[in-house]
């Protein structure tokens, strides 16, 4: 029998302070996945680091987020919500303060490591909302939890490059700084949400692994997860190198670059970045607004339908693009992508919170954000290993065929599944 979570008993809508403490939580923690970006250069010339070196350092995040991920979700169902957010952000403020104390490259690993390890803690967010959500509200407050991610991630680059003119221990600082102002938000304003039962068995386990294998529902939610978050990692990852292959003049260089140094792929990253935060901030809005309205007109499970099948979309104009020359066609695909994403992720965490057992939110949402991570590693080294195999535009062919594959999944799913969904929302 599918498992299903119950609607927290009593839920009452978020009070403005603790959702401006989650947001903050998820904001600074993928503002610390990319406020590390425009100081590679750097630490390149300043420490000797090699290409495989600084590539570890920048995957060494979210490799911490993969490990640990679901031991901070299941600490959280059995010691609370509250206690986890906040520490983490303290733990957080003290690998942004290592960062910007950092003169050396093993004390640099071990700032990003503490950094990924505390900052691995995006799924007790999403169970908190889980818990004083009910079932057919979920998608919304997950939301929330996706615009801070979109927000995050694509304008730490950009905060990190501004407050590199100040110092190169500013950016450090400034999200040691607002780390701790956001723990402080929280210790004043949030409280502890009421769960259902109580976990007692240990915080490293197997058995929501074991669950999903069993159990078709929350298994395939997990790898449409999975699909989403490597294509779009892929996308990001190789967006600068296809516009140095294919729109030189776009992004700054003169002629075409196929095999572009790391330094060649650096300096013409803010023009990259211009764009991906304006697809970052799209996506922000969709997820923060527009979600409200779209997921009780038409429901997740045909929301999780549409979400992959409209970034493939994109993905694939971005590499018909390259082949025509077309910079305008690549600019077009750039604007199916935002509604894609913002489609795709609430509807998705929604569904496997829905999923979970209800004692046990932190935990499945957990084992969610972990493979989220592995995506974000996997993603780009595929994509890198084929834009060189295959040419400029086949990793954004790729990206679409892998969405396209989690889109007719997504079909299957909403037509197996949706009903069952829609019958467990309460009235």
């Amino acid at each position: 029998m599918p498992v299903q979570s119950a609607p927290v008993q009593g839920s009452s809508p978020a009070n403005k302070g603790a959702l401006l403490f989650l947001f903050l939580t998820v904001f600074i923690d993928l503002l610390g996945f990319g406020i590390v970006i425009p100081l590679l250069p750097v630490y390149s010339q300043a420490y000797g680091a090699s290409e495989w070196q600084l590539g570890l350092l920048f995957a060494s995040f979210s490799g911490m987020q993969f490990l640990f991920a679901p031991m901070w979700g299941r600490l959280s169902d059995r010691i609370g919500r509250r206690p986890v957010l906040i520490g983490g952000l303290i733990g957080t403020a003290l690998s942004y303060a290592m960062f910007g104390l950092a003169h050396s490259l093993p004390m640099l690993f071990v700032s990003r490591l503490l950094a990924g390890f505390f900052g691995a803690n995006i799924a007790t967010a999403q169970a908190w909302i889980a818990d004083v959500t009910s079932a057919e509200n979920r998608a919304k407050g997950m939301g929330l939890i996706g615009a801070a991610f979109g927000l995050g991630f694509t304008l730490g680059p950009l905060i990190g490059g501004e407050l590199t003119r100040v110092s190169l221990e500013a950016p450090g600082f400034f999200a040691c700084g607002l780390s701790l102002c956001a723990a402080l938000l929280g210790f004043l304003r949030l409280k502890e949400t009421v769960r259902k039962g109580a976990v007692k068995s240990p915080m490293f386990s197997a058995s929501q692994v074991r669950q999903a294998a069993r159990e078709p529902r929350l298994g395939t939610l997990y790898v449409l997860y999975f699909l989403a978050i490597f294509a779009f990692s892929a996308f990001e990852a190789m967006f600068t190198r296809f516009g140095l292959a294919r729109f030189p003049g776009v992004f700054g260089v003169p002629t075409a670059i196929e095999d572009a140094t790391l330094d060649q792929i650096l300096a013409s990253a803010p023009i990259a970045g211009r764009y991906m935060a304006a697809i970052g901030v799209m996506s922000a809005v969709i997820q923060g607004g527009l979600i409200r309205r779209l997921v009780p007109r038409f429901g997740e499970t045909k929301l999780a339908v549409a979400g992959p099948l409209i970034l493939g979309l994109g993905l694939l104009g971005i590499g018909a693009g390259g082949l025509a020359a077309s910079w305008t066609l690549v600019m077009c695909a750039c604007l199916a992508m935002p509604m894609g994403f913002g489609l795709n992720n609430p509807a998705l965490n929604g569904l496997i919170s829905r999923a979970a057992p209800a004692a046990e939110q932190g935990s499945f949402l957990g084992l969610n954000q972990s493979l989220a991570s592995l995506a974000r590693v996997t993603g780009p080294l595929v994509a890198g290993s084929v834009f060189y195999r295959l040419g400029p535009s086949s990793p954004f062919f790729l990206a679409a065929g892998v969405l396209l594959a989690a889109g007719m999944t997504a079909l299957w799913y909403h037509r197996r599944y949706g009903a069952s969904f829609a019958r467990s929302a309460p009235k």
